[in-house]
Parts: structure tokens; C-alpha cells; sequence
């Protein structure tokens, strides 16, 4: 089991939405040894010129492991995304780089919102993916029926940790 060089906090009433938020207390300027992305002032950011002044002096540097990388590492994702039909696999490839632009447009908005899973059946004609958060996978969603119209459905479970995204055409 990996160990994580970081305090737990107590668990807020508002904590309860993402465990992974909150299990562990980050310090200003904490840096991910996965995927780079920086604890500052309260919030992780994705900022390189921050990252190389920071790796002038790589001996004061804490690393940890952010709450994104870690959903991705334990397979807990927020939301999945089922995408089917005959069109799509006419359109794989834009449909494919409208995902990865959507995703880098909410990388942008927020680093910890990314992709874990990318599963393509050809067989079945179907893409899924598993999303860290249940607003990436919703916006792919609605992005892809802007784009292309189909039959887009929500559904969410009962607590909204997770929502389903099912689309087709």
C-alpha cells in the first residue's frame, strides 16, 4: 500500500462529496510527483513557470500525490461516459478529439477534472471513458450531443457522487 507524506484532516459536513478531497491536508505549494500540478493558496494549479522555480531548489521541494491522480491510481471516478452507435465509429476520431479538447479545456478551469479510462469496443461499436469528476463526464456529454445531436442521457446516483453519461447515434 503507498503511503502519502501528508497529514489527514478532520472530516467537514461539506467534505463528504469527494473523500478524496479531503482525506489528506495538502501544504501551499505541495507538488504532485504524478502529474506536476502544484498545491497553492487552497487550490491545485497547473503552472509551469511556478514548477521550474520551484525544481531550482529540488531539496526544499514536498511532493505528494494529488486527489486526481490518486482517483485515477484506485480506479474511483466520479463519472462514467458510454458512447454508442454506428455514427460515432464513422466520427471516432473527431469524437475522440472533441473529448481530449473538452478535457483540456476543464484542465484549464480546474486540473484535478481529467480522464482515467479510455475503453473502445469495436466489436459493439461503443467508447467509454471514466471521468475524476461528475462535471467533466456531464459536459463531454453535452458537448459531443451539441456537436453531433443524438439521444443524451443523465442519470445520477442517489448521493450524486457519480453521474452516467450515456450517448447515442
Amino acid at each position: 500500500m503507498r503511503r502519502y507524506n501528508a497529514r489527514t484532516k478532520k472530516v467537514q459536513p461539506d467534505d463528504l462529496k469527494d473523500p478524496y478531497m479531503s482525506a489528506i491536508e495538502y501544504k501551499d505549494m505541495d507538488v504532485c510527483r504524478v502529474c506536476r500540478n502544484i498545491y497553492h493558496n487552497k487550490r491545485w494549479v497547473k503552472d509551469n513557470d511556478l514548477f521550474e522555480r520551484l525544481m531550482k531548489k529540488p531539496e526544499k521541494v514536498s511532493y505528494t500525490v494529488c486527489p486526481s491522480c490518486r482517483k485515477i491510481e484506485t480506479h474511483y471516478f466520479e463519472g462514467i461516459v458510454e458512447l454508442k452507435g454506428d455514427f460515432l465509429f464513422e466520427h471516432k476520431d473527431e469524437i475522440l478529439n472533441l473529448i481530449k479538447n473538452t478535457e483540456k479545456r476543464a484542465d484549464y478551469i480546474n486540473p484535478l477534472y481529467r480522464i482515467g479510462d479510455i475503453e473502445i469496443d469495436e466489436k459493439d461499436k461503443t467508447i467509454r471513458l471514466a471521468t475524476t469528476s461528475a462535471d467533466l463526464a456531464q459536459r463531454i456529454g453535452k458537448n459531443i450531443e451539441k456537436a453531433y445531436e443524438g439521444v443524451l442521457g443523465l442519470s445520477f446516483s442517489d448521493d450524486n457522487k457519480l453521474v452516467r453519461v450515456h450517448w447515442e447515434r
